[in-house]
């Protein structure tokens, strides 16, 4: 009998269906992002509001410790190996309770050495950390994704999310101070953890089933060390900005950096979640006509980048009137800090595809050396620009960093300078509109 094979059209549905139920995740998380933070941010003020994305940043900076980088790797290992599930998931997931446990003794390290100007910032931090001990288990999401279907789990992610949004209602109306809004993030991470392991025995029929494999989790070890590093580099761009002013400037100024990040990067799940939900068939692509799967990747940078340049440039009409709207005259002095760090925008949506790209073809240092690169760039900016522009130079070494790494790479290492040279057209994307036009989007 022969096999069934699924024709071009049924493989579009899926990955069209799989990108919908993902990018409604996505959705929901950005306008509840948006709505609480602003419920949350005029509820705290400017210097309560730092000292959250205080403690939130900092463990956001830990996460990549938690994952191991294996994130990506294991969309990979599922959609090519789907009948060794419980191995794969049971090495991964040893490895990351491992990293877990590392991941909470630096947090509770860092906020020792360089503690802000709060009571009880450690202990909150720690128990905030310790909440991601919940996460280990939630490499499942990954499988099915891989497979296509993250029906089960954006159900649970969205229900877990609107009862905790409930949670920080009440506490706004009842006036609770900020601690109170970090236990709650804790409470969140355990509760997202938990029901993502209740959703896959529902669905499965069974609970998980781990077998550890320490053969496997060598090779997984081989090939996680760039992606860990890539992964720490990529958050440190996003995240080191608010450490560094809190640190070095207050917790007033952090909060106003913090209502600018913030809107700045709700866009970006987009384009996260397109490259993420099109993995599994970029794989296939590449595979069946690598001159087609080059030039669909050209096509998905030129979109993302017009799309973040129509983003950056509007922002001159929409950054003040937004602001005074959602936040209120207090938080006026984001505006100029928003109109900056919106540009990331525009680097930040091809280099989710850059990276998706370099995993594609197993070229784990080059996504690495990418984010490194940026991520030292962005410190050493950071450090320079901010004793003497405060926010404003935390908003431009940010996107100097983003915009140079790849680019500076590219002349040394020929692994990256075909990706990079994609991006750099991406960036100048009017001039490629006629030719993308005509070739239509084809899966």
């Amino acid at each position: 009998m022969r096999r069934w094979v699924p024709s071009v059209s049924d493989v579009r549905a899926r990955l069209l269906k799989s990108a919908g139920w993902l990018l409604a995740r996505q959705l929901v998380m950005m306008v509840n992002s948006l709505v609480l933070g602003v419920l949350i941010a005029r509820h705290l003020g400017p210097g309560d509001f730092g000292v959250l994305s205080y403690a939130v940043s900092l463990v956001v900076i830990a996460m990549p410790l938690t994952t191991l980088g294996l994130r990506n790797l294991s969309l990979r290992e599922y959609a090519s190996r789907p009948d060794d599930t419980p191995r794969i998931l049971g090495t991964i997931t040893a490895m990351r309770l491992a990293g877990t446990l590392v991941a909470i003794a630096a947090i509770y390290g860092t906020v020792t050495l360089f503690p802000i100007d709060h009571d009880r910032i450690a202990v909150l931090c720690l128990i905030l950390a310790g909440a991601l001990l919940f996460q280990t288990i939630d490499t499942i999401k990954e499988q099915f994704i891989a497979e296509q279907n993250p029906r089960p789990f954006v159900i649970v992610n969205v229900c877990v999310l609107l009862v905790f949004s409930v949670v920080r209602i009440a506490l706004i109306l009842t006036d609770m101070p900020v601690d109170a809004f970090i236990l709650a993030q804790a409470g969140e991470t355990v509760a997202q953890g938990v029901f993502a392991g209740v959703a896959y025995s529902r669905f499965s029929g069974r609970p998980p089933r781990l077998q550890v494999d320490f053969r496997l989790m060598r090779t997984y070890a081989r090939h996680a060390l760039p992606l860990m590093l890539g992964s720490i580099s990529a958050v440190i761009y996003l995240k080191i900005d608010i450490l560094f002013l809190a640190s070095m400037v207050g917790t007033e100024t952090t909060g106003l950096y913090a209502v600018a990040a913030r809107l700045s990067e709700a866009w970006y799940l987009l384009p996260a979640s397109l490259a993420m939900a099109a993995f599994p068939r970029m794989l296939q692509v590449r595979t069946q006509s690598p001159a087609r799967y080059e030039q669909r990747m050209q096509d998905a940078m030129d979109l993302f980048a017009a799309f973040g340049t129509a983003v950056a440039v509007s922002s001159i009409f929409w950054a003040r009137p937004l602001i005074d709207l959602l936040f209120g005259a207090e938080y006026i002095g984001a505006v100029p800090l928003l109109q900056i760090y919106v540009w990331v925008g525009i680097v930040f949506a091809t280099r989710e595809l850059i990276h998706k790209s370099l995993l594609v073809e197993e070229r784990y240092w080059g996504s690495a050396i990418i984010n490194l690169t940026g991520a030292g760039t962005n410190v050493v900016l950071n450090l320079l620009l901010i004793p003497p522009y405060g926010a404003i130079g935390a908003a431009i070494a940010t996107v100097l960093s983003y915009t140079l790494a790849p680019l500076l790479l590219a002349p040394l290492v020929p692994a990256i300078r075909p990706i990079a040279m994609m991006q750099l057209r991406a960036i100048f994307w009017p001039r490629r509109i006629p030719g993308l036009i005509r070739r239509g989007f084809r899966g």
